[in-house]
């Protein structure tokens, strides 16, 4: 018995941490509002990255995409869109110091300020930089861009995920007038094991239930 618990701590004295590289690939499943399944992938190819979301709300299903490149433990987004019934409901594009975004056929361009990401890309920046907020930054949904007031740290706790439970830290974050939450596994690459937020009038509260991390399934 001895031995096992040597190796296993071994082991995770030795696994990569999360905020000191991003993996290559990561699958997500999740929970949603009335166990709507919903899942998350992270693809890294060289300097750039790719996160999608699909989420199966009553009816029909909603993709959020985004992809950009990847600086050091900066990702720097490129462009965000929200995919309704398999059409383009909004986008936001970046480049050229500005931001061009808003719901299909009513754009609007600004000047970049600061760095500039969707709520999903926020996730992995924040898991990759043991929840340090960028300096200046604001969030878009693709139609509007708001404001972050602050991120607070709001506890911890044990995770069930299976059979098994692991450690997680809490924080939450004001966009605009909402309430962005967030929950990071450590022992897991500090990936979001939990997510929720409300837009469009609409609250999303995505839990983890199972996790790939570079092809391989990871369980507590």
């Amino acid at each position: 018995m001895k031995t096992v618990r040597f190796s296993l701590l071994a082991l995770a004295l030795s696994a990569p941490t999360f905020a000191a590289e991003l993996p290559q690939s990561a699958e997500l499943h999740y929970s949603g509002n009335w166990g709507v399944p919903a899942v998350m992938t992270f693809n890294r190819s060289g300097n750039n990255y790719k996160i999608t979301s699909n989420i199966k709300v009553p009816l029909y299903s909603i993709r959020f995409e985004s992809g950009g490149n990847i600086a050091g433990n900066r990702l720097i987004p490129s462009y965000y869109k929200d995919v309704r019934k398999g059409k383009t409901y909004a986008e936001a594009r970046f480049g050229g110091g500005k931001v061009t975004y808003g719901k299909t056929g009513e754009q609007n361009t600004e000047a970049m300020t600061g760095p500039t990401m969707d709520l999903f890309t926020l996730a992995w920046q924040l898991a990759a930089n043991d929840a340090k907020l960028p300096a200046g930054l604001r969030i878009t949904n693709g139609k509007k861009i708001y404001k972050v007031s602050g991120l607070n740290r709001t506890g911890g706790g044990q995770y069930k995920i299976g059979s098994g439970s692991t450690p997680i830290n809490k924080y939450s974050l004001k966009r605009g007038d909402k309430i962005i939450n967030y929950a990071f596994a450590p022992d897991f690459y500090n990936i979001p094991a939990q997510i929720s937020y409300t837009d469009d009038g609409k609250t999303y509260n995505l839990k983890l239930t199972s996790v790939k991390i570079n092809g391989r399934e990871m369980k507590p």
